[in-house]
Protein backbone atom coordinates (compact mmCIF):
# COMPACT_ATOMS: atom_id res chain seq x y z
CA UNK A 1 0.00 0.00 0.00
CA UNK A 2 1.15 3.73 -1.07
CA UNK A 3 1.38 5.80 1.84
CA UNK A 4 0.65 9.28 1.79
CA UNK A 5 1.62 12.68 3.62
CA UNK A 6 -0.56 15.26 5.12
CA UNK A 7 -3.71 16.55 2.87
CA UNK A 8 -3.74 12.67 1.24
CA UNK A 9 -0.97 12.72 -1.12
CA UNK A 10 1.34 10.41 -1.61
CA UNK A 11 5.20 11.94 -0.54
CA UNK A 12 6.77 10.67 -3.57
CA UNK A 13 5.20 13.26 -5.35
CA UNK A 14 6.12 15.54 -3.07
CA UNK A 15 10.06 14.45 -3.15
CA UNK A 16 10.42 14.62 -6.37
CA UNK A 17 8.81 17.89 -6.58
CA UNK A 18 11.17 19.45 -3.72
CA UNK A 19 14.24 18.32 -5.31
CA UNK A 20 12.95 19.48 -8.48
CA UNK A 21 12.75 22.61 -7.32
CA UNK A 22 15.87 23.12 -5.11
CA UNK A 23 17.64 21.83 -8.28
CA UNK A 24 15.97 24.81 -10.12
CA UNK A 25 16.34 26.98 -7.39
CA UNK A 26 20.53 26.42 -6.84
CA UNK A 27 21.59 24.92 -10.57
CA UNK A 28 19.05 26.94 -13.51
CA UNK A 29 16.57 30.06 -12.17
CA UNK A 30 19.52 32.49 -13.08
CA UNK A 31 20.58 30.94 -16.42
CA UNK A 32 19.24 31.86 -19.91
CA UNK A 33 16.62 29.57 -21.93
CA UNK A 34 17.13 26.09 -22.55
CA UNK A 35 15.69 22.48 -22.55
CA UNK A 36 16.88 21.02 -19.54
CA UNK A 37 16.19 24.36 -17.38
CA UNK A 38 12.04 24.01 -18.82
CA UNK A 39 12.44 20.49 -17.39
CA UNK A 40 13.11 20.72 -14.40
CA UNK A 41 11.10 24.13 -13.84
CA UNK A 42 7.79 22.71 -15.12
CA UNK A 43 8.50 18.79 -13.50
CA UNK A 44 8.71 20.84 -10.08
CA UNK A 45 5.25 21.94 -10.36
CA UNK A 46 3.63 19.28 -12.55
CA UNK A 47 5.12 16.39 -10.54
CA UNK A 48 3.32 17.44 -7.08
CA UNK A 49 0.55 18.98 -9.20
CA UNK A 50 -0.06 15.24 -10.27
CA UNK A 51 0.05 14.03 -6.44
CA UNK A 52 -2.68 16.64 -5.34
CA UNK A 53 -4.80 15.75 -8.46
CA UNK A 54 -4.97 11.89 -6.92
CA UNK A 55 -5.14 13.28 -3.65
CA UNK A 56 -8.43 14.72 -4.99
CA UNK A 57 -7.85 18.20 -4.42
CA UNK A 58 -10.56 20.68 -5.41
CA UNK A 59 -11.73 21.17 -8.92
CA UNK A 60 -11.20 24.84 -9.60
CA UNK A 61 -7.73 24.73 -7.53
CA UNK A 62 -6.50 21.82 -9.06
CA UNK A 63 -7.03 23.78 -12.65
CA UNK A 64 -5.79 27.01 -11.57
CA UNK A 65 -2.58 24.90 -10.26
CA UNK A 66 -2.02 23.43 -13.57
CA UNK A 67 -2.99 26.50 -15.61
CA UNK A 68 0.79 27.56 -13.45
CA UNK A 69 2.19 24.55 -14.57
CA UNK A 70 1.77 25.51 -18.43
CA UNK A 71 3.08 29.30 -17.16
CA UNK A 72 5.88 27.54 -15.86
CA UNK A 73 6.43 26.13 -19.24
CA UNK A 74 5.72 28.63 -21.17
CA UNK A 75 7.63 31.38 -19.40
CA UNK A 76 10.94 29.48 -19.33
CA UNK A 77 10.97 29.69 -23.31
CA UNK A 78 12.93 33.02 -25.20
CA UNK A 79 10.57 35.11 -27.08
CA UNK A 80 7.88 37.98 -26.09
CA UNK A 81 4.97 35.54 -27.55
CA UNK A 82 6.28 32.84 -25.25
CA UNK A 83 6.01 35.78 -22.56
CA UNK A 84 2.42 36.59 -23.65
CA UNK A 85 1.29 33.10 -23.40
CA UNK A 86 2.80 32.68 -20.22
CA UNK A 87 0.96 35.62 -18.85
CA UNK A 88 -1.94 34.66 -19.92
CA UNK A 89 -1.62 31.19 -18.90
CA UNK A 90 -0.87 32.41 -15.21
CA UNK A 91 -3.91 34.60 -15.50
CA UNK A 92 -6.10 32.04 -15.91
CA UNK A 93 -4.35 30.30 -12.92
CA UNK A 94 -5.67 33.38 -10.53
CA UNK A 95 -8.99 33.33 -12.24
CA UNK A 96 -9.48 29.56 -11.14
CA UNK A 97 -8.09 29.78 -8.16
CA UNK A 98 -9.88 33.01 -6.91
CA UNK A 99 -13.10 31.10 -8.07
CA UNK A 100 -11.60 28.23 -5.88
CA UNK A 101 -12.05 30.85 -3.09
CA UNK A 102 -15.04 32.84 -4.04
CA UNK A 103 -16.97 29.04 -4.23
CA UNK A 104 -15.58 26.55 -1.26
CA UNK A 105 -14.90 28.91 1.57
CA UNK A 106 -18.17 31.41 1.27
CA UNK A 107 -16.18 34.79 1.99
CA UNK A 108 -17.19 37.51 4.56
CA UNK A 109 -16.53 40.52 2.92
CA UNK A 110 -15.14 43.23 5.26
CA UNK A 111 -15.50 40.91 8.49
CA UNK A 112 -12.51 42.37 9.98
CA UNK A 113 -10.00 45.02 10.10
CA UNK A 114 -7.82 42.49 7.98
CA UNK A 115 -10.67 41.69 5.48
CA UNK A 116 -10.49 45.35 4.17
CA UNK A 117 -7.19 46.66 4.93
CA UNK A 118 -5.21 44.14 3.02
CA UNK A 119 -7.88 44.71 -0.37
CA UNK A 120 -7.27 48.64 0.36
CA UNK A 121 -3.18 47.87 0.18
CA UNK A 122 -3.53 45.74 -2.62
CA UNK A 123 -5.22 48.59 -4.51
CA UNK A 124 -3.07 50.85 -3.81
CA UNK A 125 -0.13 48.87 -5.03
CA UNK A 126 -2.01 48.22 -7.65
CA UNK A 127 -2.45 51.89 -8.81
CA UNK A 128 1.00 52.74 -8.26
CA UNK A 129 1.61 50.38 -11.13
CA UNK A 130 0.73 53.08 -13.52
CA UNK A 131 3.63 54.79 -12.56
CA UNK A 132 6.56 52.65 -11.98
CA UNK A 133 5.66 49.68 -14.00
CA UNK A 134 3.08 50.08 -16.97
CA UNK A 135 4.99 52.62 -18.82
CA UNK A 136 7.99 50.45 -19.41
CA UNK A 137 5.60 47.51 -20.47
CA UNK A 138 5.21 48.31 -24.20
CA UNK A 139 2.71 46.11 -26.17
CA UNK A 140 1.99 44.53 -23.03
CA UNK A 141 0.82 47.31 -20.99
CA UNK A 142 -2.82 45.46 -22.08
CA UNK A 143 -1.78 42.16 -20.39
CA UNK A 144 0.04 43.50 -17.55
CA UNK A 145 -2.57 45.87 -16.30
CA UNK A 146 -4.98 42.69 -16.74
CA UNK A 147 -2.70 40.25 -14.58
CA UNK A 148 -2.35 42.87 -12.30
CA UNK A 149 -6.02 43.16 -11.58
CA UNK A 150 -6.34 39.53 -11.43
CA UNK A 151 -3.47 38.68 -8.76
CA UNK A 152 -4.21 41.64 -6.24
CA UNK A 153 -7.68 40.84 -7.06
CA UNK A 154 -7.33 36.97 -5.55
CA UNK A 155 -4.81 38.60 -2.98
CA UNK A 156 -8.01 40.70 -1.55
CA UNK A 157 -10.84 37.49 -1.88
CA UNK A 158 -7.48 35.19 0.15
CA UNK A 159 -7.59 38.03 3.27
CA UNK A 160 -11.31 37.64 4.22
CA UNK A 161 -13.19 35.38 6.50
CA UNK A 162 -14.00 32.04 6.85
CA UNK A 163 -10.94 31.53 4.83
CA UNK A 164 -8.23 29.43 6.45
CA UNK A 165 -6.23 32.52 7.08
CA UNK A 166 -2.51 31.60 7.78
CA UNK A 167 -1.38 28.93 4.43
CA UNK A 168 -4.04 31.30 2.01
CA UNK A 169 -3.45 34.53 2.56
CA UNK A 170 0.18 33.98 3.26
CA UNK A 171 0.16 31.85 -0.18
CA UNK A 172 -1.74 34.68 -1.84
CA UNK A 173 1.05 37.42 -0.95
CA UNK A 174 4.02 35.26 -1.76
CA UNK A 175 2.44 34.85 -5.26
CA UNK A 176 2.07 38.74 -5.31
CA UNK A 177 5.33 39.48 -3.95
CA UNK A 178 7.38 36.69 -6.22
CA UNK A 179 5.05 38.46 -9.48
CA UNK A 180 6.26 42.06 -8.15
CA UNK A 181 9.73 40.90 -8.46
CA UNK A 182 9.66 39.22 -11.40
CA UNK A 183 7.74 42.25 -12.80
CA UNK A 184 10.42 44.71 -11.85
CA UNK A 185 12.78 42.00 -13.25
CA UNK A 186 11.37 41.84 -16.94
CA UNK A 187 10.36 45.54 -17.37
CA UNK A 188 12.12 47.79 -14.75
CA UNK A 189 15.42 46.75 -13.64
CA UNK A 190 17.33 43.94 -14.87
CA UNK A 191 20.95 44.76 -14.42
CA UNK A 192 23.34 44.84 -11.24
CA UNK A 193 22.63 43.32 -7.70
CA UNK A 194 19.22 42.77 -8.48
CA UNK A 195 19.25 41.24 -12.01
CA UNK A 196 21.22 38.62 -10.06
CA UNK A 197 19.39 38.11 -7.28
CA UNK A 198 15.83 38.44 -8.23
CA UNK A 199 15.51 34.71 -9.93
CA UNK A 200 16.37 33.46 -6.72
CA UNK A 201 13.49 35.35 -4.95
CA UNK A 202 11.14 35.00 -7.54
CA UNK A 203 11.35 31.35 -7.58
CA UNK A 204 11.40 30.57 -3.74
CA UNK A 205 8.14 33.06 -3.28
CA UNK A 206 6.37 31.26 -6.02
CA UNK A 207 7.14 27.80 -4.70
CA UNK A 208 6.54 28.65 -1.34
CA UNK A 209 2.85 30.13 -2.72
CA UNK A 210 1.89 27.14 -4.22
CA UNK A 211 2.65 24.74 -1.08
CA UNK A 212 1.27 27.45 1.34
CA UNK A 213 -2.65 27.99 -1.19
CA UNK A 214 -2.47 24.25 -1.34
CA UNK A 215 -2.57 23.59 1.94
CA UNK A 216 -5.23 26.25 2.75
CA UNK A 217 -7.05 24.23 0.18
CA UNK A 218 -6.69 20.81 1.05
CA UNK A 219 -6.30 21.02 4.79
Amino acid sequence: MMTTAPYGIAPGFLLIGGVLSFAYLIGFCWRGPGAIKTLVKTGAVAVPALGVSLAGAPGWALAGLWACVAGDFLLSRPGEAWLKSGIAAFALGHIFYALALGGGFDPQFGADWIGWAIPLALLLLGLSTEIWLIPHCGSLKGPVRFYVLLILGMGGIAAQLPIPRFPILAGALSFILSDLILSVMLFVLSGGWFGRLAPFLIWFFYYVAQVLLFMGFMG
